[in-house]
């Protein structure tokens, strides 16, 4: 979504208009709702967050200052509340199938979409393992595309603490990975 437009959208939402928050969520929930299944480990656990987020954006849109860091705003209201219901529910066994659900679109042979699938059984369940604060900053920044200055404002701390999560967090998924079957060359971006 075009910037300015995404803009205009959250002026008229904060005026009240219902269309506007629609097209908002049409566009954020996929992200937000994946995003939310990686971080907690489970999908009831991720539409709850997801879900719960939408409604803090909708009642709290009044209190964005910036109409431009929306977006920032969208995904720190989303790990707050990741992190409060991940608190809750930390002893809940992750659904084995977030990946797979999250990215149907494949043109990949049989054979080669089961080793990808396996593989990516293998990373999520690594990340999984990883403390909050490092999953988070791995999530938003290998599953979202996200910079380590937006993580940065997302998570509410100093850029230099993002690169540190994410140092120590590859450095952990390596650890984590080279235990399992797969081998470590396989993933550059360790």
């Amino acid at each position: 979504m075009d910037s300015t437009l995404e803009t205009e959208l959250v002026r008229r939402m904060k005026k009240g208009d219902r269309a506007a928050f629609d097209k908002l969520y049409e566009q954020y929930y996929d992200r937000l709702y994946r995003t939310a299944c990686l971080i907690t480990g489970n999908r009831a656990d991720g539409e709850d967050v997801t879900q719960e987020t939408f409604i803090k954006m909708y009642l709290h849109c009044t209190e964005l200052k910036k109409d431009e860091q929306f977006r920032y705003w969208l995904y720190k209201i989303l790990n707050r509340t990741a992190w409060q219901i991940s608190k809750k529910h930390s002893k809940e066994q992750p659904d084995e199938q977030i990946i797979e659900l999250a990215d149907k679109s494949t043109t990949d042979s049989p054979a080669t979409q089961l080793l990808k699938n396996e593989r990516d059984r293998a990373i999520t369940e690594a990340v999984r393992k990883l403390e909050y604060r490092q999953r988070t900053a791995v999530i938003l920044y290998y599953y979202n595309e996200l910079g380590t200055k937006e993580i940065a404002k997302i998570m509410e701390c100093m850029e230099g603490t993002v690169k540190s999560r994410l140092f120590t967090a590859r450095k952990n998924l390596k650890s984590l990975l080279k235990n399992e079957w797969i081998q470590e060359d396989r993933y550059e971006w360790l």
